[in-house]
């Protein structure tokens, strides 16, 4: 069996900035490395973390704990970016420092 690489990234919807900086904040404890990226579409943030297949599961279920998670692939997250309004392209590096300097 052969795997496609780079792994299809992992999409998740939050309904509010709460969620958000949770789940990004705790993504970014385990994995501050991670690439991701962050998008507006229609009042819900959606985040592709494009997490390699030993990383999977855990970002899997801290993101679930916060968020909503809709399923792998480039095109569904490629959506809302088109169709809304693209936040950050390092989501997880840039607003998880941000909160973690901020926390202390």
């Amino acid at each position: 069996m052969r795997l496609k690489y780079p792994a299809q990234p992992l999409v998740f919807s939050f309904s509010g900035v709460t969620p958000l900086c949770g789940a990004v904040s705790k993504i970014y404890e385990i994995y501050p490395d991670v690439d991701a990226s962050l998008c507006l579409y229609r009042d819900r943030y959606f985040l592709a973390v494009y997490a390699g297949l030993s990383m999977r599961g855990r970002v899997f279920r801290t993101a679930g704990e916060y968020g909503a998670y809709l399923g792998p692939g480039r095109v569904l997250y490629s959506f809302f970016e088109e169709h809304g309004q693209s936040i950050s392209r390092n989501a997880v590096e840039d607003l998880g420092a941000a909160l973690h300097r901020g926390g202390k």
